[in-house]
């Protein structure tokens, strides 16, 4: 009977064979399938009639095409590639607001509000120059909130979005888990698990195009994944993951961590959840950062300028900080650093005496600073922090400001009053005028030589010449004081002596003044009057409020009054120098801005977001390149031809065709056979 089994073999594997074919061109077009394949073997042959004869075929098995190194090496760039896409996504869209600005929307807009400054420097009273200052400074304001939002509004969906993306992270780790358990069991009992496998593998593929994964493959066909340091998979047992926000600094890094643990990766790679965290701890963040650069660096650099400063409404009565959130002078933004604060005080005789306050980065709040203005003469008790606010008030017929300059009197006498003259005649009236221009606080000395020595002269008389020496021992200027000097206030009674001051002498009533040999005098003339940063740090008469892009708004007395713009930065209130500083700004190269000019920064942010993107898109293609490779090549191994299968189809009908018909005349033989015995 021999013949029988030989031709059911052969049935039986040609429509194993045949059902095969049939699950491949079922599957032609499934994502992740792997072409399947009959194993056939000759049966062992019997020894029969001296011969040895052949038993006709078995089916060993299904053999799964796959190559593994191949399929890894795909599984890797999926994720890559889906990394790549997330920044590509994100960086598009900060380009998109950077062009619905555009760079020039916004070089226009600080061209505008410095050019308007510019313009008010040389008319400081014209209220539509006023005018135009503020809403320049509003424009500009709008933009950089805009952007600052657009760029806030990423790295907040960065959080949403990898939130979400974990979830189906757990549920395909699941998944592969479920199915790890499933062709184990099966594998260990002989089963064929080639579509299971493809599953899984497909599963698999899903999870790198979502997180950055390593696969681990064990006995039984069990595949364990691994996400940075966390085994998600471990045979049929999972490890949930979860993100979250991790302190970096003075900023929160987006990381991934195993739940209910707080060790957070925030270096993973790959898939979008990598894309995430690069985006959010990276990208994004160093976009954010510039703009916030810039954006402070203007209030910054605006604000120092115009706490210094008045505007044509004059000196004030009350100025009211903005609500503090940190009150030791170290942790303040803008940065506060130890120096000093010079405030002017004028009182109802328009007397002015200025007074210094000390401002120590390591152990000033802004409550001992608020003392420190209390106890000065002519301001009020109510001086303090008031809700968070820094409030300084004037007594009544009192004011201050903190403009620099020169005071219009010497600051002092170190050898105490000038004596004046033997008979009682009095010392003369000197004044100081003119803008200082000097960029440093500097402390002049003068002092009064006679010829004869020891002699007491008259202003324009004998002679008398003022030596006057700046902080540093240089003499700056020797001045004819003596005859041949006309005292009093006019042109020619004005000498000039260093960086853009002046002095005069006039007489005191009915005497013309005299000086004493070796009388000194000192004239204190600063560039500066808050070394520390602490008066725009607390919002004290500044221009713009806000730290960073999204809060970069145009202060309120500002924004209600013109002429609190501080146009003014010299005694005399004449000149609006201070504007004119503040229009510099534009053109002018900033430490802060890696020694550009604010514009150019701008544009060099601007052109930074399109070259990422430029870098991204060719780190795309060519990842985008080698995957259509792998794949071209996983297609030759693994891919469904139909024309082959087709080819295999017929090969394997004709087989069973065949077969039908050996078995045919197999009964016809042996009923032949039968016949004939009988």
């Amino acid at each position: 009977m021999s013949g029988y089994e030989i031709g059911i073999s052969g049935l039986h594997a040609a429509q194993n064979a045949l059902e095969i074919v049939g699950n491949n061109l079922a599957n032609a077009a499934t994502e992740g399938y792997h072409r399947q394949k009959v194993e056939l073997r000759p049966r062992d042959e019997v020894y029969t009639n001296g011969h040895l004869i052949g038993q006709g075929v078995d089916m060993t098995g299904i053999k799964r095409l796959v190559n593994k190194l191949l399929d890894g090496e795909i599984v890797n760039q999926e994720s890559t590639l889906a990394q790549l896409e997330k920044e590509l996504e994100a960086l598009t869209t900060v380009e998109s607001a950077f062009a619905e600005l555009t760079t020039s929307a916004m070089s226009t807009a600080m061209d505008d509000f410095f050019n308007a400054m510019h313009s008010l420097s040389a008319n400081p009273n014209d209220v539509n120059m006023q005018s135009l200052v503020g809403s320049g400074a509003e424009s500009l304001c709008n933009l950089m909130r805009n952007l600052g939002s657009v760029v806030t509004e990423l790295e907040d969906l960065a959080l949403s979005e990898a939130q979400s993306t974990i979830e189906d992270v757990n549920v395909i780790t699941e998944q592969i888990a479920e199915l790890n358990e499933k062709i184990k069991s099966l594998s260990v009992r002989g089963h064929d698990v080639s579509n299971m496998l493809d599953q899984r593998d497909q599963l698999i593929t899903e999870l790198s195009r979502l997180i950055g994964i390593t696969t681990y493959e064990k006995d039984d066909n069990v595949v364990d994944v691994v996400v940075g340091d966390v085994t998600v998979v471990l045979g049929n047992l999972t490890t949930n993951l979860d993100v979250g926000l991790v302190v970096n600094g003075s900023d929160y890094d987006l990381g991934v961590t195993a739940a209910g643990q707080n060790i957070y990766n925030t270096n993973l790679t790959g898939g979008r959840i990598g894309g995430l965290l690069s985006l959010r701890n990276s990208i994004v963040r160093d976009i954010s950062t510039s703009l916030d650069t810039l954006a402070l660096t203007i209030i910054k650099e605006i604000n120092h300028l115009h706490v210094q400063g008045v505007g044509t409404a004059g000196s004030f009565d009350r100025l009211t900080g903005w609500t503090m959130t940190e009150t030791d002078v170290a942790n303040m933004i803008p940065p506060v650093t130890g120096g000093s604060i010079f405030i002017r005080v004028t009182d109802s005789t328009g007397a002015v005496t200025r007074y210094e306050v000390a401002v120590d980065q390591a152990t000033s709040t802004l409550s001992s600073v608020a003392a420190d203005f209390a106890a000065i003469p002519g301001l009020d008790l109510n001086t303090a922090v008031n809700s968070g606010r820094l409030q300084i008030v004037a007594n009544p017929g009192y004011t201050f400001d903190f403009l620099p300059g020169a005071l219009a009197e010497p600051s002092g006498y170190p050898g105490g009053p000038l004596a004046g003259g033997p008979a009682g005649e009095a010392p003369p009236n000197i004044t100081i005028t003119g803008t200082y221009t000097g960029t440093a606080n500097q402390t002049y000395t003068c002092t009064v030589n006679t010829t004869p020595p020891g002699a007491t002269c008259a202003i324009g008389s004998d002679t008398m010449e003022l030596t006057i020496v700046d902080g540093s021992g240089v003499t700056v200027a020797r001045l004819n004081i003596g005859q041949g000097y006309t005292g009093g206030t006019g042109v020619d009674s004005i000498l000039a002596f260093d960086n853009g001051l002046k002095i005069s002498f006039s007489s005191n009533g009915s005497s013309p003044g005299y000086l004493n040999d070796g009388e000194q005098f000192e004239i204190q003339a600063l560039a500066n009057s808050d070394t520390s940063g602490f008066l725009s740090a607390v919002g004290i008469n500044t221009f713009f409020s806000g730290v960073d892009a999204t809060s970069m708004a145009v202060n309120e007395d500002v924004q209600l009054s013109g002429t609190k713009i501080a146009v003014f930065r010299s005694v005399e209130q004449s000149v609006g120098a201070n504007a004119l500083e503040m229009a510099k700004l534009g053109d002018t190269t900033l430490t802060d801005l890696a020694g550009m000019d604010p514009k150019s920064y701008y544009r060099d942010l601007a052109t930074d977001v399109g070259n990422e993107i430029a870098v991204a898109n060719v780190r795309y293609d060519n990842a985008h390149g080698v995957w259509r490779s792998l794949l071209s090549q996983r297609s030759d191994v693994s891919g469904v031809d139909m024309n082959d299968e087709a080819a295999q189809m017929l090969v394997y009908e004709r087989m069973f065709q065949a077969m039908a018909k050996y078995m045919n005349t197999v009964t016809d033989t042996l009923d032949m056979l039968m016949s004939i015995a009988s």
